[in-house]
């Protein structure tokens, strides 16, 4: 893939910096830049993934606790077995109250 020209204006101390770390590199500043801002565009794509991925489990824990507490609120859903229960039930091929 061809690759452009950007111009990018460092301080005199961070361009030292640059040229000393290639230099150690055996390899350029261009090669060098362009590394570092890859690391760079990658870890922050890790970090906003996380943070929306923390954002939809934070939501599914409010819906489970918001869902938990309609069924605490409701006396028929005590009387109800669980999920799991007819699950269990249905393994075993035996029906529960109600179906």
């Amino acid at each position: 893939m061809p690759k452009k020209k950007v111009a990018v204006a460092l301080s005199d101390w961070l361009l030292e910096e640059l040229d000393s770390a290639a230099e150690f590199a055996h390899t350029s500043r261009s090669a060098l830049v362009e590394e570092a801002v890859a690391d760079y565009v990658v870890r922050r794509r890790a970090r906003m993934n996380d943070e929306e991925r923390r954002q939809r489990i934070d939501l599914a824990m409010k819906n489970m606790k918001a869902f938990a507490d309609e069924v605490a609120a409701d006396p028929k859903a005590q009387d109800e077995p669980s999920t799991l229960e007819k699950l269990r039930a249905i393994r075993r091929g035996e029906r529960w109250p109600g179906e």
